[in-house]
């Protein structure tokens, strides 16, 4: 593929076809997809990060360098992410087998595609500050989210994990490892601007990193290490919302963005506070919130609250 022939491939491409697909995703919304209401809300869940959130994400990392425009591997995801998405809302309408896990597969390349593009913009000491390489670190990410997806919906039941872990594994790694990273980032860059210094702020994207694989370690081998990232994602984002609310917020006009960045802030925080408890009831084996619970509530709440308000307050603001 020819750069120059993709130049109208910008930032702005790609919040078109996030708005595009918030609207496709409202229509599918009223179709019935899954076994059960909690297997169809973890569907529709992860359709929405796939419609809506990762092009979002993709509009906002560019910080206005022309090495970020100019990637190829940059432009490459704009232009595969519509064809992607749609096979992948084709193949949640097919029962888990070969075809379905054949529609998942485009899903996956585009996130190699995207995380190959992550640490490309590694090799530029401008993008090597703590706010660009959390950034980076969301679209390295986010492959894992891909590959879980492709072993959902081939119906594998890979490392003994049933049908909806192995699916939550992938909201997880495209709303959490995806969204989170790229959130603390935008932060970071916003202090940049303000004259703040990152000392402090540093733990942030590193404590949002670090915990990612340190909870998907866990649930696999174990649940006490699961319970430890859970708290060092927790106090990431609890600090992450300290910064937002104390430096960003009084800084920002757009009274939108001011009402989306502060439902963010505490929506992180809250959807934490959930996840540590259901860490604590594996590791005590004290059943406090199951599954479908957490569904219902940390799902919901960092889907919507933390990462879709997050998404859409950086993209509005001044």
């Amino acid at each position: 593929m020819n750069v120059v022939g993709t130049r109208k491939l910008t930032p702005r491409w790609a919040r078109m076809n996030a708005f595009i697909g918030g609207f496709v995703w409202v229509l599918l919304f009223l179709v019935s997809v899954g076994d059960s209401p909690e297997t169809g809300l973890i569907q529709r869940i992860f359709i929405l990060g796939v419609l809506v959130i990762v092009p979002l994400g993709l509009s906002l990392v560019p910080a206005g360098l022309p090495l970020d425009l100019d990637d190829w591997f940059y432009r490459s995801a704009l232009l595969v992410q519509p064809f992607a998405a749609a096979c992948v809302v084709v193949s949640f309408l097919f029962e888990p087998g070969r075809v379905s896990g054949a529609l998942a597969l485009p899903w996956w390349l585009l996130t190699i595609l995207i995380a190959i593009f992550g640490f490309s913009r590694l090799r530029h000491p401008a993008l090597r500050t703590t706010a660009e390489i959390s950034v980076s670190a969301g679209l390295v990410y986010l492959p894992i989210a891909g590959f879980w997806l492709v072993v959902s919906r081939l119906g594998i039941q890979l490392l003994g994990f049933g049908d909806t872990i192995i699916l939550l594994t992938s909201v997880h790694f495209t709303f959490a490892a995806y969204s989170a990273p790229i959130l603390a980032g935008l932060t970071g860059r916003r202090l940049i601007q303000l004259g703040k210094s990152d000392t402090v702020f540093q733990f942030v994207p590193f404590g949002i990193i670090l915990g990612m694989p340190m909870v998907a370690a866990g649930i696999t081998f174990s649940p006490l290490a699961a319970l430890i990232g859970a708290v060092v994602l927790s106090l990431s984002l609890v600090l992450l919302a300290i910064f937002v609310i104390g430096w960003v917020l009084p800084r920002v006009s757009s009274v939108a963005a001011r009402l989306l960045l502060s439902l963010s802030s505490f929506s992180g925080a809250a959807a934490m506070v959930l996840a540590c408890v259901y860490a604590y009831s594996i590791v005590t084996r004290t059943l406090l919130i199951d599954i479908p619970q957490m569904a219902m509530t940390h799902g919901l709440i960092n889907a919507f609250g933390f990462v879709l308000c997050g998404m859409l307050a950086w993209t509005i603001s001044d």
